[in-house]
């Protein structure tokens, strides 16, 4: 009776393994991230991207990315006796990145999703500089920064999904396009410096057009819900 109820559980698993779904049916979604496992920071997360299959080979994607990064560095050290105070330069990036697109799937095998698709990329960049220098009297005024950027690229896409378990997968992604940066006029103005006045400037601004392949040196990894 045992050995009965034995090979019965045994042949409900294989039975149940064989009849997975490994991909996303229609109506599915599935949320991924993005990380280097050989890069210098292999924890660090590139994005976070969501995708919606109206059927098992059609699926429509939005991936997003917002960063915020702040540095200090000391330009001056306090010396009394020089009658120096301590400065820095404080300078703070804000980054954000829409990306909507769509894919194509293949059949591929019964863990293999391979897909081609399209891509718009949609960035905007901020920075914001506070530069300290001494006045007279010890006092410390300051040069204000503000400036950023805007970036516009169309991708046309390749990769592929590999599912290592029932609704989870890794992947990889290439692609080949056009892609727009252009650096915004940077404000500047002064806190506390007599006679500065504020102004608007395009020195060192740079407009870049680039076509060509690129890849992306990050993993996928993703689940089905």
């Amino acid at each position: 009776m045992k050995r009965a109820l034995l090979l019965t559980a045994v042949v409900a698993g294989i039975a149940g393994t064989a009849s997975a779904q490994y991909k996303p049916a229609a109506g599915e979604r599935t949320l991924e991230v993005n990380f280097a496992p050989l890069g210098g920071t292999p924890v660090s997360i590139g994005g976070i991207k969501y995708r919606k299959f109206s059927s098992e080979t059609k699926a429509f994607r939005l991936a997003l990315f917002l960063g915020h990064a702040n540095t200090t560095t000391t330009t001056q050290d306090e010396d009394n006796t020089l009658s120096q105070v301590e400065l820095k330069d404080k300078e703070s990036e804000t980054t954000i990145s829409i990306q909507p697109g769509i894919e194509k799937h293949f059949a591929g095998t019964e863990r293999l999703s391979p897909y081609i698709g399209a891509v718009l990329n949609v960035g905007y960049g901020m920075t914001n500089k506070r530069e300290e220098q001494q006045e007279p009297n010890n006092a410390v005024g300051a040069k204000i920064t503000k400036g950023g950027s805007l970036d516009l690229g169309l991708n046309a896409v390749a990769g592929f999904d590999y599912y290592v378990a029932n609704k989870l997968y890794l992947g990889t992604e290439i692609g080949f396009g056009v892609a727009l940066s252009n650096d915004l006029t940077n404000k500047i103005s002064w806190e506390n410096v007599t006679g500065a006045q504020d102004s608007e400037s395009n020195v060192d601004n740079q407009a870049k057009f680039n076509v060509g392949p690129n890849v992306i040196g990050q993993l996928r990894l993703g689940w089905v819900f």
